[in-house]
């Protein structure tokens, strides 16, 4: 075995305590599922090195020796961070994830690499099995210089501390929850970069390290994917984005932080900060103030978990105290806005968590929003037409009868459906591209007051449909909307029938395939003979 690279042994290290191992063989398993997606991944066929038996030279209660420190010299090391690892005792600390560390600083390459979209990041990749104690925090971050970033593999439900497994995936229930399969994605995805990274590496000495925020990585929004985590990238700020502040989460909304992150980059927004929440108190109140001073809102996700709580005040939580500075900033500033969100798949709320959530609304200010939104998508929409009022563009819209709206994942059916109306209608079409710069909101506000009937229409982009056509219903009138809409839908996949609108000048219906045209025809025929 050898790795793409000369002068290294493998390409991927996996380092974990064996106990982590014993009960289920979940390591085991991971590394057999991270090497079928990285052969999905990547053209490059790469070597990991994963010691399973326990009775080796590299087990805790062994000694090292020089085969080890071959192995060791790896591009990417992946720790598998459970309760145990943060041992400084440990074989597996000492010798594996320390040694790493040191030599990968002294290396031709450098712990840090810069990547092909510009970014830089870690080859030290995180995999965390465990929520783990505050003081483990602290000595990861000690030793990775800055605040510790992680691929979670954790499941989330109240009172329970176990990795999450690819069983998983197949029992419960909640668009909000975390896949293995992705998480397995996100990590075969973080390797490809740092790998197509290494291997465009063209300078001589390695990249320096910062201040802080070492092991963490932000997208650029213009070259963004959701396949590559958040948790791998650094900081990159488009001065001519909005930036929002986006707090940190009780533990249990970490994972949906970062999709939420996702979504508002995409929406046109910078985000802060850019790493996990630090461990230590007064470096977390430091942060708060640094990273919020830089943004013109905040954004605060509330789940039933009232949060961390600080060690000499344990009556407030990191997540209430950074709403609180938050509201000084409303004070302090008329132009900044603060918009909370609580979350709506949350299982019993705290105690604690109840008070706070209600004095929240208590206190509800000028510039502030507490929203109940049923999806992040609509709730990333209603914090666009607050944050971004711009001069709205002259669009040149005509008179037409059907008005058809798709999302370019719909592209191929959506085409079949408007050449058959076309035949028999003067049809206007908008392809929406995901990634653009959302003008087809206006444009479509521009639109739909000049058509005689206004389609929605969706097969696997009901994500998007949805609150797309709640917003543009209430931008063009609501009620006194002078264009019916019709929000269509497939019944394959089976989702979608769970996907309606129900509003005065909506119909909403989802049927098969076949049936899109003829339904289109009903509805725009009932319009005429209303009219």
């Amino acid at each position: 075995m050898a790795s793409i690279l000369a002068g290294y042994e493998y390409d991927v290290f996996v380092s974990y305590r064996h106990n982590d191992n014993k009960y289920d063989g979940w390591v085991s398993e991971f590394v057999e599922k991270l090497k079928q997606e990285l052969d999905a991944t990547l053209k490059d066929k790469l070597t990991i090195y994963f010691d399973q038996n326990a009775k080796e030279g590299l087990s805790d209660a062994h000694q090292v020796h020089e085969s080890l420190q071959g192995k060791i010299k790896s591009l990417i090391f992946i720790p598998i961070i459970s309760q145990t690892y943060c041992d400084t005792q440990a074989f597996a600390w000492k010798h594996e994830f320390k040694v790493f560390r040191q030599e990968s600083e002294m290396d031709t390459i450098g712990r840090l690499v810069k990547l092909p979209s510009g970014n830089v990041g870690s080859r030290i990749l995180p995999v965390k099995i465990h929520d783990i104690d505050t003081e483990d925090t602290r000595l990861l971050e000690d030793e990775l210089s800055g605040v510790l970033r992680s691929i979670d593999f954790i499941y989330r439900e109240a009172g329970v501390n176990r990795p999450l497994r690819p069983v998983d995936d197949e029992i419960g229930s909640g668009s909000g929850r975390v896949l293995y399969r992705n998480q397995i994605n996100k990590m075969a995805n973080a390797i490809k970069e740092i790998i197509q990274g290494i291997k465009l590496k063209n300078r001589e000495e390695p990249v320096r390290l910062p201040g802080h925020d070492l092991t963490a990585r932000q997208i650029i929004p213009t070259t963004f994917t959701t396949s590559l985590p958040s948790a791998i990238k650094v900081q990159v700020i488009d001065r001519q984005r909005p930036t929002v502040y986006l707090a940190w989460t009780s533990s249990d909304l970490k994972e949906q932080r970062e999709e939420l992150a996702i979504i508002l980059q995409k929406a046109g927004f910078n985000i802060l900060p850019a790493t996990d929440c630090p461990a230590d108190d007064d470096t977390f109140k430091a942060r708060v103030a640094e990273e919020m001073s830089r943004c013109s809102c905040s954004l605060h996700m509330l789940s039933g978990e009232f949060g961390r709580r600080f060690e000499k005040d344990e009556e407030v939580s990191f997540p209430q105290y950074q709403f609180l500075e938050a509201r000084k900033r409303i004070e302090a500033s008329p132009e900044f806005n603060s918009f909370i969100w609580l979350y709506p798949e949350m299982d019993q709320v705290k105690p604690a968590q109840q008070n706070f959530i209600k004095y929240i609304r208590n206190n509800i200010t000028k510039n502030m929003m507490f929203s109940n939104s049923p999806g992040a998508m609509q709730l990333v929409d209603d914090i666009r037409v607050v944050m971004m009022k711009n001069d709205a563009t002259v669009y040149d819209s005509k008179d037409t009868d059907i008005f058809f709206i798709f999302n370019q994942q719909d592209e191929v059916d959506a085409k079949l459906i408007t050449d058959q109306l076309s035949s028999e209608y003067p049809v206007e079409i908008l392809n929406i591209l995901p990634d653009g710069e959302d003008q087809y909101r206006e444009i479509s506000t521009q639109q739909i007051p000049k058509s005689k009937l206004a389609v929605v229409y969706f097969k696997y982009a009901a994500d998007w449909a949805l609150p797309f056509i709640k917003q543009i219903w209430k931008q063009v009138g609501g009620a006194s909307s002078p264009t019916p809409l019709f929000l269509i839908g497939e019944d394959d996949p089976k989702s979608n029938l769970a996907r309606n609108f129900k509003a005065p000048k909506v119909v909403s219906t989802v049927v098969p395939k076949d049936k899109v045209p003829v339904e289109v025809k009903k509805v725009y025929t009932t319009v005429i003979e209303l009219k």
